[in-house]
């Protein structure tokens, strides 16, 4: 029998603050999978999505080493961020909507990530003890 893994958990999470897209998201989404809203829809408690980040050949420790690619719910193809500066923990950069549609272009917004921590604050329990009379 093969045992259940345990989800490794991250040492770096970020939060996202993204711009107006241009184009919009609607406008590229495909018909099939168009994805969702990510202000409007994204439940609250939602599960976080993941990311990978690929090197990039820049100088290494600094914001614009890398790209960051995020696999969110809200996107199917993924969403690619180029980072240009960093004020304090702050990351500033250019975010690429990714399209399978080679016709089309890519949605562009600017996007601002800021850390956050990695574990999920535990959601206050109801008090089921208390009964109440009438």
């Amino acid at each position: 029998m093969i045992g259940a893994q345990a989800i490794p958990t991250p040492t770096e999470c970020f939060g996202f603050a993204f711009g107006t897209w241009e184009p919009s998201l609607k406008s590229a989404a495909s018909t099939y999978n168009p994805g969702y809203d990510p202000k409007g829809s994204a439940p609250t408690g939602a599960p976080r999505d993941w990311a990978a980040r690929v090197p990039n050949g820049r100088t290494a420790d600094t914001p614009s080493d890398s790209v960051l690619i995020l696999f969110p719910g809200w996107w199917p193809a993924g969403v690619a961020i180029e980072w240009k500066e960093q004020h304090g923990d702050t990351l500033v950069g250019i975010a690429r909507a990714l399209v399978a549609d080679g016709r089309l272009k890519n949605p562009v917004s600017t996007v601002r990530a800021m850390h956050v921590p990695c574990a999920r604050p535990d959601t206050p329990q109801r008090d089921t003890a208390t009964t109440h009379s009438s």
